[in-house]
């Protein structure tokens, strides 16, 4: 399963990212804390040397000690990071801190503009510093795709449509990246996409499995699954196809409990380690 998604208009979003960074002080690049470093666009990151916030949004749905492991991370790496759930509101009054402190020269309200791949949550983070519903929020990738300035508490947002880039070199980054739903469901392979995910929740978080699906044998886990939740073709056949989106619906809608698909800095390193010895 080879995962390529690069339509037309993100060539065209890109560039007007390029020109509208003229105009701003600043970036808040939004990242899913499940794929807190995979849904970092190494473009948007080579764009601009202007002051940049990560905001780790999802939070509620990511293993939180990764998810501080991350936060910490950055940050003894000089960045700015705060995590937030934009579900309840949490990280929110943070991040408005932070905003303040780090364009506290700014004689003016600063403008931000909010940055980051499909279906992290930029409408949504938006919408929480905005306090209104200002960007239309929907959980398919490439929902927001216009351009429009937004008053928020003690700054000016940007809006920009999420982007890409245009080869995916390492497919794991990319089956991570279609897990959480920020490539389109209609170019992937859904049912390779949900086996690949079984098979990594099976190493790392076994428990979650067993919790949602039962013990699961030695076979093929998604078939096992799809016959367990009634997803049945006609003469009793498994159909993989719907039990494949029923396990990325749970995945995605945190059925599964907290998970992050990225290793953490400190497994990162350590599977470094093992490799050069």
């Amino acid at each position: 399963m080879t995962i390529q998604w690069y339509p037309g208009h993100m060539t065209k979003a890109k560039r007007m990212i390029e020109e509208a960074l003229k105009l701003v002080d600043g970036v808040l690049e939004v990242v899913d804390a499940r794929v807190p470093q995979s849904s970092r666009n190494p473009n948007l990151q080579d764009l601009t040397a202007k002051p940049r916030l990560i905001v780790l949004s999802k939070v509620d749905l990511a293993d939180p000690a990764k998810t501080e492991e991350w936060l910490g991370y950055w940050r003894s790496q000089g960045e700015k990071a705060v995590g937030v759930n934009l579900l309840q509101g949490q990280g929110v009054s943070r991040l408005r801190s932070l905003v303040a402190r780090t364009f506290a020269g700014t004689k003016r309200l600063p403008r931000l503009m909010v940055v980051g791949i499909p279906n992290v949550g930029k409408s949504a983070l938006i919408n929480a510093l905005t306090r209104r519903r200002a960007a239309q929020v929907g959980a398919r990738p490439g929902i927001t795709r216009g351009k429009q300035w937004l008053s928020g508490e003690g700054m000016l947002l940007l809006d920009s449509p999420g982007i890409l880039w245009p080869k995916f070199e390492d497919q794991e980054v990319a089956k991570r990246l279609a897990a959480v739903g920020s490539i389109r469901d209609e170019v992937l392979d859904q049912t390779g996409l949900a086996s690949w995910l079984l098979e990594w929740l099976s190493e790392y978080y076994p428990q979650r499995l067993s919790e949602r699906y039962g013990r699961l044998g030695l076979g093929n886990a998604l078939e096992e699954i799809g016959r367990r939740r009634g997803c049945l073709l006609s003469g009793g056949k498994v159909d993989l196809n719907q039990a494949a989106a029923l396990v990325l619906k749970d995945f995605r809608t945190g059925k599964l409990g907290a998970v992050t698909l990225d290793l953490s800095p400190s497994e990162v390193q350590g599977c470094s380690e093992s490799k050069n010895t």
